[in-house]
């Protein structure tokens, strides 16, 4: 399960299943700032936007939840 914190709206959303890349893009392109706790990595995942060859990305740093 995946924990989404947006700041920006104040919403905590609980997602169930594969990695919610598109639904997190959306909100990190339209300027939310979001993180994600992994219960199945057991992580906080923290966007930040890298460019390649002129093509911007979203990647993710993951830090442990749990030591």
């Amino acid at each position: 399960m995946y924990i989404i914190h947006n700041k920006t709206k104040n919403t905590t959303t609980h997602y169930e299943g594969s990695w919610p890349g598109g639904l997190l893009e959306k909100q990190l392109d339209k300027g939310d700032r979001v993180i994600v706790i992994s219960l199945y990595s057991n992580t906080i995942k923290v966007p930040h936007k890298l460019e390649y060859n002129g093509i911007e990305e979203w990647e993710w740093e993951d830090f442990p939840l749990l030591k």
